[in-house]
């Protein structure tokens, strides 16, 4: 009789405990069908009711990464870390251990943390090499990269995606990436010919403002010595002289006019080029580079008429009598 009631209570606790997993399940089914929808609030009711019942013991390990999940979904990173990390350091033996390290390395990379991304995402890769997530780790590795300004490393692992996964869904995105660092490099060089070429140009031109006042002074000074001590002839030949002087001071003039006018171009277009993003493709550098040269020219012409009026300045030099 004893044997016979200890079999119906075995049977009996055996068939409760299948009733309580069958409704536990249920709960994870609910939870995780809210969650592939989007709604976040019920599968947190669902995951949280499971972790509160001990009876769903064996449960409790996959409901905390799915709270993980649904804050991370909600953005509410901090929420989310620590469940994850609870997960992690108590459930080792769980399926999904090696999912929820990548998404510590997710987590790490929302919150602007890179460098620590980047090691998670590399611990990952090395201990499960045949994970499906493997690629996505190395597009999360790059990323952190390019963020931190490694455009060189990032465009080696960006190009490793493409050579190694094509059928990685990060495939597309790791080409554009790669297109994207390619105008980069295109737009860094010619910023750097522009800044090397536009300081030349301020140099030079400081160059000659410096020349054309030094110019002005002396003309001014022989003069008042030429008129005061030479001959008619001479006077003559200096009233030519001034004559044309002034025509090349009017010709200067007008060039300096349009030199202003270009650096006022040139400073609007180096500042509509800063406003616009990279991934725009309207960075107007060509243009700024266009009107550098036009300026160079114009600076060339100003200083060829500065020669000239050296060289008039130097004749005017040589008939002078002396004090």
């Amino acid at each position: 009789m004893k044997n016979k009631l200890f079999i119906i209570f075995f049977i009996f606790i055996n068939v409760f405990a299948f009733a309580q997993l069958t409704s536990g399940t249920k709960l994870m089914e609910s939870g995780l069908n809210n969650f592939t929808n989007g709604n976040y609030s019920p599968a947190l009711g669902n995951f949280r009711e499971i972790i509160l019942n001990h009876n769903y013991e064996t449960l409790h390990g996959t409901a905390y990464y799915w709270i993980a999940r649904c804050y991370m979904a909600q953005n509410l990173l901090d929420k989310s870390e620590d469940n994850l990390d609870f997960f992690i350091t108590n459930f080792p033996e769980n399926k999904l251990f090696p999912d929820a390290v990548y998404q510590k390395g997710r987590i790490l990379f929302k919150k602007g943390d890179y460098d620590s991304a980047i090691q998670i995402f590399y611990k990952f890769i090395e201990s499960y090499s045949n994970h499906p997530f493997v690629s996505n780790s190395y597009f999360w590795i790059a990323e952190s990269l390019f963020y931190l300004g490694h455009i060189e490393k990032a465009e080696i692992i960006y190009s490793l995606i493409i050579r190694e996964y094509p059928n990685s869904y990060k495939f597309e995105t790791s080409k554009y990436k790669l297109s994207l660092i390619t105008l980069k490099y295109r737009e860094n060089e010619l910023l750097k010919l522009l800044k090397i070429s536009h300081e030349e140009y301020l140099k030079a031109l400081e160059d000659f403002q410096l020349r054309e006042k030094t110019y002005e002074q002396t003309i001014s000074s022989y003069q008042r010595k030429l008129y005061s001590a030479t001959s008619d002839d001479q006077k003559a030949i200096v009233s030519e002289m001034t004559k044309e002087l002034s025509q090349k001071d009017n010709l200067l003039s007008s060039l300096n006019r349009q030199i202003e006018e270009l650096n006022k171009t040139i400073l609007n277009l180096k500042n509509q080029q800063s406003e616009n993003n990279i991934t725009t493709g309207t960075t107007p550098i060509a243009t700024v580079s266009t009107v550098s040269i036009k300026s160079a020219r114009l600076l060339e012409a100003k200083d060829s008429i500065l020669k000239l009026k050296e060289f008039y300045i130097n004749w005017l030099a040589s008939q002078e009598i002396g004090e």
